[in-house]
């Protein structure tokens, strides 16, 4: 029998510890979305904006 077949179980972790790691992830994900959008990422967002409205525009006129 080869590694890679079968050996009648299922790879992974135990529920209890998927439980664990789950609950901290979800904990750590809430803290980070709490967190405010840095002014740098959203004055990127604005010109990003502003350069597809322009096009949108310069698309119109033609």
């Amino acid at each position: 029998m080869s590694k890679f077949e079968d050996k009648g179980h299922r790879p992974g972790l135990p529920a209890d510890a998927q439980n664990v790691i789950g609950r901290k992830l979800k904990a750590m994900y809430d803290e980070v979305v709490q967190q405010p959008v840095p002014d740098r990422f959203l004055d990127l967002l604005a010109k990003l904006d502003a350069d597809v409205n322009a096009q949108r525009s310069k698309k119109d006129g033609e």
